[in-house]
């Protein structure tokens, strides 16, 4: 399996509609307690936005990253859905995380194709 483990760093409305979609999947979750450091916990990050709208926080979270030597990947849900998926089968199959840490902004639920893209990822990572 290409995901070999999620990290989620809240129980917010994305995290838990990621969550949901993992377990789905029969792909592991881990919620970040802060007891370590998220950047030694988490070998590999994925922002998940809808027309390349990413917030502070996630470039911020994304240049942490980068400086830690650390694999990163945006996806854009509404890009063209088959690239979007292939491009990401394409960067996990090369980088072989152990784990990612999934972040995007909560109002990506609300975005049709949100759901979508899910489904569609479902059936590549298996």
């Amino acid at each position: 399996m290409l995901l070999k483990k999620i990290i989620l760093r809240n129980n917010d409305p994305f995290e838990q509609s990621i969550e949901t979609w993992a377990k789905q999947n029969n792909v592991p979750v881990e919620v970040f307690d802060g007891k370590e450091s998220l950047f030694e916990l988490c070998q590999s990050l994925v922002i998940i936005n809808a027309d390349h709208n990413l917030s502070r926080e996630s470039k911020e979270l994304k240049h942490q990253m980068e400086r830690n030597h650390k694999p990163t990947r945006e996806i854009d849900i509404n890009g063209t859905m088959n690239a979007s998926i292939s491009s990401l089968v394409f960067w996990l199959e090369n980088n072989t995380p152990e784990n990612v840490l999934m972040v995007g902004n909560d109002n990506l639920i609300e975005q049709p194709r949100f759901q979508d893209y899910l489904k569609a990822l479902g059936t590549e990572i298996k």
